[in-house]
């Protein structure tokens, strides 16, 4: 009975440890109004313009309308693993079965909660565990664990929480290993970390080693000469748990790695860089509650000021051994040394730089920080800490916090300011005036439950007091749009079709930018924003002049589609566009919204069309339309002039620094606009520049999510365009303007050739191309799919071989009449990932058997 109710009493407890950070949480989003409680959805910057998106992607994974290997909603097509390993992984995503996709801001704010729920309880089992303290401390730190300034802005990237749930269980296995001598946390802890999002399970693996360094020391008494006269079973212990954990993980890091070998990984600044981040005053700034963050001058380390005045107790504790108190100084140095120096925060990010949300590692401090905070209280409550030192303490935080202000690196308002250091004050005065411990215990204990939910509560706050879209427009545009892609899907009635348009949803709420809805809501598109991209797909797309500058490495992990290009549309099976204007080629269909007309672009080729064979030799330049004629004769096999030149004359810039041209139309024909502005302008992140024609708004320009070729209309021969480009940055230097006209009669006579002797039903479902291909010669098919080794193809029964065109294409080549076409995707790594993770498994396994084995012989012989 007794042993039950301990059981009930322990649940209660973890119950507690998940609800008060949660209930914290929930207080906030309603005095914020956000959802549940308001209209105001969670979904801001990345968890905006990508999460979204990606759970879209999942709820199909999960409905089977989607692969879990293969998306042809991603940049032409690509592997989807790297996507899935980052953002996807996690167990936790589980739940999106039981929401639809216009809930998907409610799901975000769920997520949210859990998450934040999730490590109030394993910060609680690990100060618990640990340290042994009593209830309500442990409380108030597992709280303070799971509301800290990373956790609280990072729920727009909700996915980097995981690590910060597991941190405290590998850490607690750490302790286990080395002082139990058991190792099942260890390597439970470490296969969950990496298998739910390998960045973040970097990290908190990397931070297993220094951990253990500290238990390691700890158990001799924070001797190193003990420690390294001691027996080494502890170390390889460690080692072969960790190892046995990161193998078991393989089964998603192995292709997930080999998946970013040709993206970020690859092609991200990554090495040494021998440049300081900040200085010693910049880092402090960071323990202020309104800390600036995603700034490279105060990191988000903010964990609250009963736990930065524990752990400055600690330093300030007679009862702590000096050898500790040196072992816990140098673990704080080195943490804040990877802030200042630039070299060392590239270690916890895999030598991989970060240009937006810097300090991703800095839960780790956090998490040092807590550990430190649960030693002082388990001190404290051992009657080891005297009010001196507690008092000490928080005059030397007043008097930090004081100076910082005064050399203004603080961010919170003077009144903020004003506040905690009457706080201290009057902190100060109850320490060192009561006579009676218990009574200042109980005073004190009081005044931190209080602090604490204020707190915790007001960063919160300040983060979640940025969340200010609609979650009710987002559902209702998610139904215009699920509606459009049904009706197309219907009408198609299985064909391949991508399925491209100038107004989604980011537009609808002001933000010009890359976009991934085709994961979102399930079509075949060129789009895509990720990190997981593939570098040759996004610089043929750079090539052909739909996103980036051609020739130029500037931003190659997205892809978007912002104005019609009727060549290259039809070549790459663009066979739908959502338009707010009408565009030569494109006809009307009885679908729109109130945002936009859907056009059908009658041009459109099939999945699958013969080419000649110098496709396999095209070269490209700079000119985005010389590109797409060198495309269209490689395809054909002879050169074809589809392009007319159009005279473009600069006439002058303006005082205002509006650029303006005169551009002279030789035929009739639709005209495009390529501007390049990558010698104009020193930054590209910036909104630099308008496009207008004729006095009529086209486009942004020169901004990272909107370099793009753009169709300025129809014209006839003799027409004369006034082109001014009206810029906000940088008005001294002039763009590099290509202009070209197509030549509709040119054009019609090349489709027409790439459009017979030949009839194909092939389409796309997940990781396989299936159908029968019969034409008339032998030829050269070309798949407007991107190449890989990890495609496969049988062609009538036999395996043949799969050609890379232009650098970019998949192309199969067939004898003349009718076969039978059959292509699969296997994802790289996957199967020898699976083979490594049951290895891992088995390996540690068999370690444990004999360990018990052996322990049984052991207490045998004695």
């Amino acid at each position: 009975m007794s042993k039950q109710k301990t059981l009930r009493q322990k649940m209660i407890i973890i119950a507690l440890a998940f609800l008060l950070p949660v209930i914290i949480t929930l207080i906030v989003m309603a005095v914020c109004g956000v959802v549940p409680f308001g209209n105001k959805s969670t979904m801001i910057w990345d968890s905006l313009l990508q999460y979204k998106d990606y759970y879209g992607y999942l709820w199909d994974v999960f409905h089977g309308n989607a692969g879990i290997e293969y998306s042809t909603g991603k940049a032409l097509g690509g592997r989807m693993i790297g996507i899935v390993a980052y953002y996807l992984s996690s167990p936790l995503n589980l739940f999106i079965v039981f929401f639809s996709k216009t809930q998907i801001p409610q799901f975000m704010a769920f997520m949210i909660l859990l998450r934040i729920g999730l490590c109030g309880i394993t910060g609680y089992i690990y100060v618990d565990k640990r340290f042994k303290i009593s209830v309500i401390p442990g409380l108030v730190l597992s709280s303070l664990y799971a509301l800290m300034e990373y956790n609280v802005y990072n729920c727009r990237n909700v996915m980097w929480l995981d690590g910060v749930i597991i941190l405290p269980l590998i850490a607690l296995g750490v302790w286990k290993c080395v002082d139990k001598k058991k190792t099942g946390l260890l390597f439970t802890s470490v296969f969950v970390a990496i298998f739910c999002n390998w960045y973040t399970g970097y990290m908190v693996c990397l931070m297993s080693g220094i951990l253990f360094i500290v238990e390691y020391l700890n158990a001799n008494d924070f001797s190193i000469k003990k420690a390294l006269k001691t027996e080494w079973k502890s170390i390889f212990r460690y080692i072969v748990t960790m190892l046995c954990g990161v193998l078991a993980s393989l089964c998603i890091l192995l292709p997930a790695c080999m998946a970013l070998v040709g993206g970020i990984a690859t092609n991200n600044t990554v090495g040494l860089s021998r440049i300081v981040n900040m200085d010693i005053t910049q880092f402090l700034s960071g323990f202020d509650v309104g800390a600036k963050v995603n700034a490279q001058d105060a990191p988000p380390i903010f964990t609250g000021t009963i736990v930065l005045i524990a752990v400055v107790a600690f330093f300030f504790n007679s009862a702590v051994k000096k050898k500790e108190k040196i072992c816990m100084a140098c673990l704080l140095a080195l943490l804040c040394s990877c802030y200042c120096l630039r070299d060392l925060e590239l270690v916890w990010t895999a030598f991989v730089r970060s240009t937006s949300y810097f300090f991703r590692f800095s839960f780790v401090l956090s998490f040092v920080m807590i550990m430190i905070a649960a030693r002082e209280v388990q001190l404290w409550e051992k009657d080891q800490v005297s009010k001196k030192e507690v008092a000490s303490a928080m005059g030397v935080v007043a008097v930090g916090l004081a100076f910082l202000y005064y050399i203004k690196k603080i961010n919170s308002p003077r009144n903020i300011v004003i506040i905690y250091m009457a706080i201290l004050g009057i902190g100060i005065i109850v320490l060192l005036c009561g006579n009676n411990r218990k009574n200042v215990s109980k005073v004190v204990c009081f005044g931190v439950a209080c602090l604490t939910a204020i707190e915790a509560g007001y960063n919160v706050y300040i983060a979640f007091s940025e969340y200010n879209n609609d979650a009710r427009s987002f559902s209702d545009y998610t139904v215009v749009a699920e509606n459009i892609v049904d009706s197309l899907n219907e009408t198609e009635k299985g064909s391949f079709f991508r399925y491209e348009n100038d107004y989604n949803y980011l537009k609808t709420i002001g933000r010009d930018i890359a976009t991934g809805e085709s994961l979102l809501y399930g079509y075949n598109s060129i789009e895509h924003y990720s990190s997981a991209y593939d570098f040759n797909v996004d610089r043929f797309l750079a090539y052909m002049g739909y996103s980036d500058i051609p020739g130029e490495k500037l931003f190659l992990r997205e892809t978007y589609w912002n104005s019609p290009m009727l060549l290259t549309d039809s070549l790459l099976s663009i066979k739908y566009v959502q338009l707010k204007s009408p565009a030569l080629g494109y006809e009307k269909t009885d679908l729109k919204t109130q945002y936009a007309q859907v056009y059908k672009n009658k041009y459109a080729l099939p999945l699958g069309y013969p080419v000649n064979d110098d496709i396999k030799k095209v070269s490209f330049g700079n000119d985005p339309f010389e590109n797409q004629q060198n495309l269209l004769s490689a395809m054909l096999g002879e050169e074809v002039d589809v392009y007319e030149n159009v005279d473009s004359e600069y006439i002058h810039t303006d005082k205002n620094g509006n650029e303006e041209w005169k551009l002279d139309v030789k035929k009739d024909g639709p005209v495009y606009v390529f501007v390049d502005g990558s010698k104009t302008h020193s930054r590209l992140y910036d909104n630099n520049c308008e496009v207008y024609v004729n006095g009529e708004l086209i486009q942004n320009a020169c901004h990272r999510f909107e370099i793009n070729s753009m169709y300025i209309g129809e014209y006839k021969a003799g027409d004369q365009i006034d082109l001014v480009i009206k810029r906000k940055t940088n008005r001294d230097k002039k763009h590099t303007l290509y202009v070209s006209q197509l030549n509709t009669d040119v054009f019609e006579k090349a489709i027409n050739i790439l459009n017979t002797g030949y009839k194909t039903d092939l389409k796309i479902s997940k990781n396989r191309i299936t159908g029968e291909v019969d034409v008339d010669d032998d030829t050269e098919i070309l798949l407007s799919i991107p190449y890989e080794d990890a495609w496969s193809a049988v062609v009538d029964g036999k395996e043949v071989k799969i050609d890379e065109l232009a650098d970019t294409f998949m192309g199969i080549k067939l004898d003349k009449g009718k076969h039978t076409v059959q292509m699969v995707y296997h994802t790289p790594g996957l199967r020898l990932g699976l083979i490594m993770s049951l290895a891992g498994f088995l390996i540690y396994a068999g370690v444990e058997i004999v360990k018990k084995k052996m322990k049984k012989q052991k207490n045998k012989t004695a």
